[in-house]
């Protein structure tokens, strides 16, 4: 298991360089700047602005630069919000943008895991039916359709949840973006679940245990057990679709998460704000996929032997 962590995690170290080249080139390749506003600043000042930030050197030596400060765990001032480095943003943003995460993952996997179950051993093919019928509504719907929908029906309409804002993390603010970024979601691991427990139940070490009595509660842990590959497999998908769903998410709510620091920075050209949203939301989703990775093994001990040269 050890040598099996080792080569994933170093499969991520080039993955992640590759993906902080691209975000840094690209920003700079983007139109306009961080000084570009709609009032122009004397060329002196904004000469010297590009000097204080070291803009005004080559593109290759700003790069390693920032590699500097990065190795240090520094991501450099923000361009944008004058008075704040960009760790400090972060300091506030990020665990709002992990806690609302989090929890549309948990949120995800238990409905998700309920209804498929449900599905799976509902007879006359109605379970089937219905979560297929409700999967499909929940994929079709893209987040920035969802969330106006559920701030009209339940916030407007029936005034029984806050319609945006953070409020030091009160959970009546946290129920609607949570189901937003939860349900598509919800509606994949359903319909992943579905089809690996039916399967799961055919198998024949299971029809081997039903033959020989063993209780109900030891047969649905080996049931679980060999229909959750397939599901954990997507998890690493699904953590990089909610992370990049709360950027709409945020900007929707109104949420001080990296979501609307991300937007805010995107749109003001803010490369040290930005990059610092690539960095760590490029690293969470590795490293994410690296547990997922751990899983699968522990669920399937195949999987490691399959790996190997």
């Amino acid at each position: 298991m050890l040598r099996y962590f080792l080569s994933r995690a170093a499969m991520a170290v080039p993955t992640l360089f590759i993906i902080i080249a691209l975000a840094f080139f690209l920003m700079r390749l983007a139109p306009g700047g961080p000084f570009d506003s709609q009032r122009a600043l004397d060329p002196d000042i904004a000469n010297n602005l590009r000097r204080i930030y070291k803009l005004d050197r080559p593109l290759l030596e700003q790069f390693f630069l920032y590699l500097q400060s990065l190795a240090h765990g520094d991501f450099g001032p923000s361009l944008h919000w004058r008075d704040f480095s960009v760790n400090e943003l972060f300091a506030t943003a990020l665990p709002i943008s992990a806690a609302l995460g989090t929890k549309a993952m948990l949120v995800a996997i238990l409905v998700g895991t309920g209804l498929g179950w449900v599905g799976a051993i509902s007879k006359g093919g109605i379970g089937p039916r219905l979560v297929d019928g409700a999967a499909l509504f929940g994929i079709v719907l893209p987040v920035f359709v969802v969330a106006p929908l559920l701030q009209l029906g339940l916030g407007l309409a029936l005034h029984a949840l806050p319609v945006g804002g953070w409020n030091d993390g009160a959970w009546p603010n946290q129920v609607l973006p949570v189901i937003t970024l939860a349900l598509p979601q919800i509606a994949i691991v359903a319909r992943l679940m579905q089809a690996s427990l039916t399967d799961a139940l055919l198998m024949p070490h299971i029809r081997t245990l039903r033959a020989f009595g063993m209780p109900r509660s030891h047969i649905t842990l080996h049931v679980l057990r060999a229909a959750f590959p397939p599901v954990v497999s997507y998890l690493g998908l699904a953590a990089a679709n909610v992370l990049t769903g709360s950027v709409v998410v945020e900007t929707i709510f109104g949420i001080p998460g990296m979501g609307r620091y991300f937007v805010d920075g995107a749109l003001g050209r803010d490369y040290t704000l930005v990059m610092g949203t690539v960095v760590v939301v490029a690293a969470a989703v590795l490293a994410f996929n690296l547990i997922v990775d751990l899983l699968l093994a522990w669920l399937d001990p195949r999987v490691r032997y399959e790996s190997r040269p």
